[in-house]
């Protein structure tokens, strides 16, 4: 696999959030968040018991629309739509004058101190209870007894607040009352003596329904038009019988001229008309009685006549008075006419008189009806308030609240470890997982090596590994030694010249050492001739676990003509072939570079097996990345959860790139804490197969 050296770090695919890794991550670290949880909890448990307990008495009051003593109204509708009114009547609740008189009744000057005032300003809350016009109010102190106590007391102080308030604004109502009242009915006196006087200078009656001038004149033109129409009635009549009697029409036809006299004269008229036919046709024209029948009947009309006349006679005598009394009426009517006009040149000033007199006195009437009612009003006033709650002396305190606490507690304790475990992740700056590894950096996990607990403390913890082996083939340390081992042979490139391998880190205490024993012991096992080469000219961990520290080694070999035998020594108790570092050398570069060190290379490389170089970390020295040319392969190994990405990766640039690395190999898996769940998954868990 061929890559650029500068490009070690591969951005993994971005993956949707798998809600197994959620439940995992809960898992594994959830003794770490109940832990937190249990720690907050008990912190918030305590500080409820630790904390001096303050107690809550409430009290509720009614407020009722004030009224106005001026003009005697109720305005509860508009105040109780105002939320202004509530505001002032809070204002009023927690104001530094009616607090002083509970401080004063109360006597707290001698509990608290000079401070009395601000200690229950702080004390004392009010609020609106919905949209009624309802306050409620609160007094907190750690004594409930005086809690329950001082919210009575700011509640009755309250309601003689308004009591007095109210009852000094009517006194002042009715006083300015009383007063406006007699300014205005000195006011009204001299208005009206003023207009009594100006009817007095010039002569001017008056009656209930203005000047006797107006009045006349109004009955007059009243009259007057009466007279006319009556006139013009008759008029009509004596004309319309006129006009008949001229055309020789029949007079009995008028309406006007008939009369009871007429009406029985023409009954007799029938009468001797109807007896004369009946002579006429019993005795002729010339028979006596004849003729007295027709006398009879001519006087009879001529009586007709003369009444018809006389009832003419009578319509003219009437239109003659009528056109009199017209005449009459007019002349009159003009007389009074002249008055008025006289009477209105000063009547616009005694009308002006007349309405400031008539302002007055609506004013004046006004005034002493309203002082009446204010006066009798103060003496039945009530607060305008009600305390429909009165403050009980509280049982429980209202803070702490432990219950709430509790919650609390255990609510923040979650949150916070939760957060605390997450960011405890975020900050994990290792590889926790195989496929994490590779996503990143595009270079197979050939083994996880299991942590074993029972090594920890131990003075030769190297020694261990080794040890294990061979008591406990086929335990999960045996088996991913042997997976490392078949993933570094199985590589596209191998074959069994290709036996020369480089362990290295890119930190010191990786576990590098010891997995390079046990490499070489689980290869001897299996009956491979197998050298390892303690490279690590500085520290030389390998060289003391065999106890070779003063032997010949690769110093020597490289700077002394012996031969390789001889600078090779092996273990009789695991039968592995070791060179050990030799003498110490100021300049271990120089050598690893050398012509010398490529040729025992090649030298080994036909004489064993298995070649396990144990190279210094990559980071504090520069001896691995020299040995990187020369060998067939390289195991890069890190530790899981401890080495930092960033330094992984700087490593593996050190050794130019992922040419020659056939894997990583991670040391000191915790298989407990393996994801089990999401893409990070690991089927690797804490079972011995042995």
């Amino acid at each position: 696999m061929q890559s650029s050296p500068d490009q070690a770090i591969v951005a993994p695919r971005p993956e949707l959030l798998d809600v197994r890794e959620i439940f995992d991550f809960l898992v594994s670290k959830g003794r770490f968040i109940l832990a937190i949880a249990a720690l907050t909890f008990g912190v918030f448990v305590g500080a409820s018991f630790a904390i001096n307990p303050s107690y809550t008495a409430v009290s509720r009051i009614l407020l009722d629309a004030p009224k106005d003593y001026i003009l005697s109204q109720d305005y509860g509708s508009e105040v109780r739509d105002n939320t202004t009114f509530i505001e002032s009547e809070l204002a009023v609740l927690t104001s530094s004058s009616l607090l002083q008189k509970v401080v004063d009744s109360e006597k707290l000057t001698e509990d608290v101190g000079a401070e009395a005032l601000e200690w229950l300003k702080g004390a004392v809350e009010v609020s609106r209870v919905g949209l009624a016009d309802v306050i409620e109010l609160s007094v907190t102190s750690h004594d409930p007894q005086k809690a329950a106590s001082l919210a009575n007391a700011i509640a009755q102080a309250y309601v003689a607040d308004r009591i007095e308030s109210r009852y000094d604004g009517a006194k002042k109502a009715s006083a300015w009352l009383g007063e406006r009242a007699q300014v205005l009915r000195e006011e009204l006196s001299r208005s009206e003596g003023a207009v009594q006087q100006f009817r007095m200078e010039h002569n001017l009656l008056a009656t209930q329904s203005g000047s006797l001038t107006g009045q006349q004149l109004s009955e007059l033109n009243i009259a007057l038009i009466n007279a006319r129409a009556e006139l013009a009635t008759k008029r009509s009549k004596f004309e319309q019988a006129e006009k008949v009697l001229r055309t020789g029409g029949d007079a009995q036809t008028i309406p006007d001229v008939q009369s009871d006299v007429v009406n029985a004269l023409r009954a007799q008229q029938a009468a001797v008309t109807r007896k004369e036919a009946d002579l006429l046709l019993r005795y002729g024209e010339q028979h006596p009685a004849v003729m007295t029948a027709r006398a009879e009947r001519r006087d009879i009309e001529h009586q007709i006549a003369a009444e018809i006349q006389r009832l003419i006679g009578n319509l003219r005598n009437e239109v003659e008075a009528g056109e009199a009394r017209e005449a009459a009426l007019a002349r009159a009517l003009a007389s009074a006419s002249n008055q008025s006009t006289v009477e209105d040149q000063v009547g616009v000033q005694l009308r002006d008189l007349e309405r400031i007199a008539a302002a007055n006195k609506e004013l004046f009437q006004t005034f002493l009806s309203r002082a009446k009612i204010a006066e009798e009003k103060s003496t039945l006033l009530n607060s305008g308030v009600r305390v429909i709650t009165r403050a009980d002396v509280p049982a429980e305190p209202s803070f702490p609240n432990r219950p709430l606490f509790a919650a609390l507690g255990v609510v923040l304790g979650v949150a916070l470890g939760g957060a605390s475990a997450l960011l405890r992740e975020l900050l994990t700056s290792g590889f926790v997982a195989r496929r994490q590894v590779e996503e990143m950096l595009a270079v197979p996990v050939l083994a996880s090596m299991p942590k074993m607990k029972e090594w920890s403390g131990t003075a030769k913890v190297t020694a261990q590994p080794v040890a294990h082996l061979e008591r406990k083939p086929l335990s999960r340390y045996s088996e991913a030694v042997r997976r490392l081992r078949l993933g570094m042979v199985g590589i596209p490139e191998a074959d069994r010249s290709q036996n020369v391998t480089l362990l290295t880190s890119a930190m010191p205490g990786e576990g590098k050492t010891t997995l390079a024993l046990s490499l070489a012991y689980s290869a001897v096992a299996d009956g491979e001739r197998t050298l390892v080469i303690d490279a690590d000219l500085r520290i030389s961990r390998t060289t003391a676990f065999f106890g070779m520290a003063e032997n010949v080694g690769l110093v020597d070999l490289l700077t002394l003509p012996i031969d390789a035998t001889e600078a090779i020594s092996l273990d009789e108790a695991s039968g592995i072939h070791v060179l050990p570092a030799g003498a110490k050398t100021l300049n271990p570069p120089a050598l690893l570079a050398s012509a010398r060190m490529r040729s025992i290379l090649d030298e080994f490389r036909e004489a064993y097996d298995t070649v396990i170089i144990d190279a210094p970390p990559v980071g504090p020295a520069a001896d691995a990345s020299i040995l990187a040319r020369d060998v067939d392969k390289v195991v890069f190994v890190v530790k899981w959860r401890e080495t930092s990405r960033e330094a992984v990766a700087e490593g593996i640039r050190h050794l130019g790139g992922r040419s020659k690395i056939a894997g990583i190999a991670l040391t000191m898996v915790d298989g407990s804490k393996l994801p089990k769940y999401g893409r990070y998954a690991s089927l690797e868990g804490n079972v011995d197969l042995q």
